[in-house]
C-alpha cells in the first residue's frame, strides 16, 4: 500500500497544481478533518510563498443550540490565522424528514453564495479517506450491480455548472489528521450527532467491513477511461437534434462494447430528464432489445429508444409531461430538460406540444420521429404571446437544455463525457477543470 501524504503534504499538491493566481473557500465546520484542512492550506501558501489565498466559511445549520457558539469557535481561529471568514446561518423552517439531504443542499447552496461573492469558483472540503469508503459502501449497499458508484468521490466535483468542489484529502486517514492538529496543539470540535445511529453514513461507519483503499482508486480510474471512451464514442457516431433527440450511427451499436452501454445508459437519462442513470434490470431489457436485432422501440427511464435501419434514436417519451407556469422575472425547470427564464412581464405558461413553427427533420430523421418530438419540446406562452420554438428561444422568454445528471454535481471522472452530450443537446461545454494540464 502507497504510503499515505501528510495533510501539509496534500495541501501543497492541490496548490501546485492550480493553474493560475486561485483564492479559495475553505469549508471549515470545527471538526477536525476541516480543521486540519484550514492549517495545512494556510501553512501551505505561507512556507512555499504561494500567489493563492484563503477564505474560510463555517456553516451554521442550526441544528444544535450549541452550532452558534462552535461557528463562532471557528471565526476565533481564522482571525489567529488571518483568514477572512463568514458564517453561513441556514435559517427558515427545518424539514422533519429527510435531514441530511436538506442539510447538504443548504450547506452547498450556502457555500456557493459566498463564493460567488467573494470572487471564487473553488470550494476546499475536508472529506478524507474514510469518508470516501463510507461513501463507496453506502453506494454499493443501494445499486447492486451498478460498479459506477463504487469510484467514490472525485476529488474535484463541479457544483452547479459554476463552482469546483475540491477534496485534497481523499488519501488521508481522520486519525492522521487528527495526529496532525495535536502535533500542533490545535483542538476541534466533535459533533455529537457524527455518533448517532438514526443516520445512515454513522451506521455505515461503525458497521462496514474493512475495504481494499485501492479498488477504490482502480474504480475511480476505471470509470474515468469509460466515461472517456464513451464520449469519443457520442463525438464520432452520435448526432444530436433539437437539444430534443440523439441518434447512435448503426456501426456504432456493439454490445461487446461496455463504452456503449455507458453511453446509451447517459444517454436515457440526459433525454428522459432524470437526474440518474436507468437501473441494472433497464438496461438488461434493452441490451437485450438491441441483440435481437430488430427494429422497433423500448422505453425506460422516460426515455423512448427507438431502432430504425439507419441508427437508434433516443427521446423523452410522451407520456406524463406536465405543464409549468413561471411568474415574471423568475425561472424554473421543465420536466428536467430545459431551463426556462421568463424576463417578461406576465406569467410564462410552458407545456409540451407542437411548436410554431414546426420542426422539420434533417435526411437522416423520419417523419414520425419528428412528429413526435414536436409533441414533446416545450411550448411557451407569455399571456397572449406567440408560441416559441425550443431550438430558437426569443423574446421574453428563454429555452435552454437542462442536463440534470450532470448540472448539479458532476465529478471530474465524467467532465468528457458530459461536455460531448452536453454538445449533442446544443449547450456549451462545461467549465473545465482548475488545474494545470501538465
Amino acid at each position: 500500500m502507497d504510503h499515505a501524504p501528510s495533510p501539509e503534504d496534500a495541501a501543497a499538491r492541490l496548490l501546485d497544481r492550480l493553474s493560475g493566481t486561485r483564492r479559495l473557500l475553505v469549508a471549515v465546520s470545527g471538526g477536525s478533518d476541516s480543521t486540519g484542512l484550514l492549517i495545512a492550506l494556510d501553512r501551505a501558501v505561507t512556507s512555499r510563498r504561494l500567489p493563492h489565498s484563503l477564505i474560510a466559511a463555517t456553516v451554521d445549520h442550526r441544528l444544535r443550540p450549541e452550532s452558534t457558539a462552535e461557528a463562532e469557535a471557528v471565526a476565533t481561529l481564522c482571525a489567529s490565522l488571518g483568514v477572512p471568514h463568514r458564517i453561513l446561518a441556514w435559517t427558515g423552517p427545518k424539514p422533519e424528514t429527510g435531514i441530511s439531504a436538506a442539510a447538504r443542499d443548504a450547506r452547498y447552496r450556502l457555500l456557493s453564495q459566498a463564493a460567488a461573492e467573494a470572487g471564487t469558483d473553488l470550494i476546499v472540503t475536508g472529506h478524507t479517506l474514510d469518508d470516501q469508503e463510507e461513501t463507496v459502501a453506502m453506494r454499493a449497499a443501494r445499486a447492486a450491480g451498478d460498479n459506477l458508484g463504487l469510484a467514490g468521490m472525485a476529488e474535484a466535483t463541479l457544483h452547479d455548472r459554476r463552482f469546483w468542489l475540491l477534496r485534497p484529502f481523499l488519501e488521508i486517514r481522520r486519525q492522521d489528521i487528527r495526529d496532525y492538529l495535536r502535533r500542533l496543539d490545535t483542538g476541534w470540535i466533535d459533533d455529537p450527532s457524527n455518533e448517532d445511529r438514526k443516520y445512515e453514513r454513522v451506521r455505515v461507519r461503525h458497521d462496514r467491513e474493512a475495504m481494499d483503499t485501492q479498488s477504490i482508486r482502480s474504480a475511480g480510474t476505471g470509470r474515468t477511461a469509460l466515461s472517456r471512451q464513451a464520449a469519443a464514442l457520442l463525438q464520432a457516431h452520435a448526432t444530436g437534434y433539437a437539444s430534443l433527440s440523439v441518434r447512435v450511427a448503426p456501426e456504432a451499436l456493439d454490445l461487446r462494447s461496455p463504452a456503449l452501454l455507458h453511453a446509451l445508459s447517459t444517454l436515457c437519462a440526459v433525454v428522459g430528464g432524470r437526474s440518474h442513470r436507468p437501473g441494472r434490470d433497464s438496461m438488461d431489457r434493452l441490451a437485450s432489445f438491441l441483440a435481437s436485432g430488430r427494429q422497433g422501440r423500448i422505453t425506460l427511464s422516460r426515455a423512448l429508444v427507438e431502432r430504425h435501419r439507419d441508427g437508434l434514436f433516443l427521446m423523452r417519451e410522451s407520456r406524463d409531461i406536465l405543464p409549468l407556469e413561471i411568474p415574471p422575472g423568475e425561472w424554473a425547470e421543465w420536466d428536467g430538460r430545459f431551463r426556462i427564464t421568463n424576463r417578461g412581464p406576465e406569467t410564462a405558461f410552458v407545456t409540451a406540444g407542437r411548436m410554431t413553427p414546426p420542426m422539420h427533420g434533417p435526411q437522416f430523421l423520419p417523419d414520425g420521429l419528428v412528429r413526435h418530438l414536436n409533441r414533446t419540446g416545450p411550448s411557451a406562452a407569455l399571456g397572449k404571446a406567440s408560441v416559441m420554438p425550443a431550438a430558437a428561444p426569443a423574446g421574453s422568454v428563454e429555452i435552454e437544455p437542462s442536463l440534470p445528471l450532470f448540472d448539479r454535481f458532476l465529478p471530474a471522472f465524467d467532465l468528457d463525457l458530459a461536455n460531448a452530450i452536453a454538445r449533442l443537446m446544443g449547450r456549451k461545454d462545461y467549465c473545465p477543470l482548475p488545474f494545470n494540464p501538465y
